[in-house]
């Protein structure tokens, strides 16, 4: 009984991971709820092939209604070779899917790149003319395999 359990349990996590997803990782610790332009959200991933493509997300859970519903994101990669890539993408509130009061929105950062094999450091933060973005409750960043 108990290798009949083990089995369907091990069937059933194999099947819920998500083959394609390289990298993601979420922070709920936004203090106040109030993203500030100085807190520069910092990960650190690796690819291991090279050959695929991918795309890169920032995600931002928010309160619904948030004053902001627009605003710029400014964001910094640094290459396994040391080169650095500056950016912005401008985040737009209205393709949220909601719970309640609660949205979560995934912003395509990069579409379809061909990264090679390596570690990755993308650093991101917000700019707004009050020095921060409300109701922010989380951000992340994820990696996925687009063929």
């Amino acid at each position: 009984m108990k290798k009949i359990i083990f089995v369907l349990f091990m069937l059933f996590v194999s099947l819920s991971c998500d083959r394609t997803q390289v990298y993601r990782e979420f922070e709920n610790n936004i203090e106040a709820q109030r993203w500030k332009e100085k807190d520069v959200k910092t990960h650190t991933f690796e690819i291991l092939e090279d050959g695929k493509n991918y795309s890169v997300f920032i995600e931002i859970s928010h309160v619904f209604g948030s004053e902001m519903n627009e605003f710029p994101i400014s964001f910094e990669v640094t290459k396994p070779d040391g080169s650095i890539e500056k950016g912005e993408v401008v985040v737009d509130f209205k393709n949220g899917e909601c719970l309640g009061d609660i949205c979560d929105v995934k912003f395509l950062m990069k579409e379809k790149i061909a990264l090679k094999k390596g570690k990755y450091t993308v650093q991101f933060s917000p700019k707004s003319k009050y020095g921060f973005v409300p109701n922010i409750i989380g951000v992340g960043l994820s990696v996925v395999i687009k063929e």
